[in-house]
């Protein structure tokens, strides 16, 4: 890839690349749900920085989509040709075969991490324990009218197109300084339904965006605007020719983190496009 890097005076610059050989992106309408395990009322000492949510969930004309534009699978994921269902939490997706029972990643760093208040598609405040914890949750089916879900020993059902909070009971957990404290994990599981699943290839290098009603080839490859950290969203849109009017309203967010992933800095990115319009960016080095 070209790792030059951009002539103030010329403007933004950019290196199209062919996508005839690269690892097509996962494009796959599938069984969705999200589940969250929150331990409320802790103290939280990590602050999600993330700029941009991780995953978009929107509707772009009649295919309700829930879009990840970078990589969250683990690169020992199997093809997406033999998914039935895809289990997101805030620490991944987990694509699970039919009536396969799924353990979902709820923690992080062997249970020492825990979320405080989070969400799968955006930031999430955590808390650091001295001991790990094991939740004891697993989605024991998933079909096209509602997922199973043991947890503590219980089992619950959750319709398709629901939301529940089911609250684990009073659990007391150490703090790194040695001190306790008590708390009432709360698992969160929302089941949209199917829902077209975009994502990157798995262990793909690059990010992974929306067409943006954009034709890359005709596209000029220099662009007027200044590149780094405040880059103008708005006048890039102008310079490629995008009306972000015309797209959905939710992609906008898309849009700002494909400016900032490939003119957020000095070094020209690499782009291309593949047959159904999905852009690859390879952000400059």
């Amino acid at each position: 890839m070209n790792s030059s890097t951009r002539d103030a005076e010329a403007g933004v610059e950019w290196t199209l690349a062919s996508a005839h050989e690269r690892c097509t992106p996962v494009q796959r309408t599938i069984r969705y749900l999200e589940v969250v395990l929150e331990y409320r009322g802790l103290e939280a000492t990590r602050f999600g920085g993330g700029f941009f949510p991780d995953a978009v969930p929107y509707t772009c004309g009649k295919e309700a989509r829930v879009f990840y534009w970078r990589s969250v699978l683990d690169a020992a994921a199997p093809p997406a040709s033999a998914w039935d269902h895809v289990c997101a939490t805030p620490y991944g997706v987990q694509p699970a075969s039919e009536d396969e029972s799924v353990t979902p990643t709820l923690t992080a760093d062997d249970g020492r991490t825990v979320v405080v208040e989070g969400t799968v598609s955006g930031d999430s405040t955590e808390a650091e324990l001295a001991a790990g914890m094991a939740p004891d949750v697993s989605i024991e089916r998933v079909d096209g009218d509602e997922v199973v879900v043991a947890a503590a020993g219980d089992r619950y059902r959750v319709a398709c197109g629901e939301r529940r909070e089911l609250p684990l009971g009073e659990q007391r957990v150490e703090l790194p300084d040695g001190e306790h404290a008590t708390t009432t994990p709360v698992l969160t599981v929302r089941y949209p339904g199917k829902r077209t699943f975009y994502h990157p290839a798995v262990d793909a290098s690059y990010r992974l965006f929306p067409s943006f009603g954009l034709d890359l080839a005709n596209a000029p490859r220099v662009l007027d605007v200044e590149p780094g950290p405040n880059v103008d969203e708005e006048a890039v849109a102008a310079a490629l020719g995008v009306d972000l009017d015309s797209r959905p309203y939710a992609e906008r967010v898309l849009w700002q983190a494909f400016v900032h992933t490939a003119f957020g800095d000095n070094a020209a990115p690499t782009l291309a496009q593949f047959p159904d319009g999905l852009l690859p960016v390879w952000p400059g080095e």
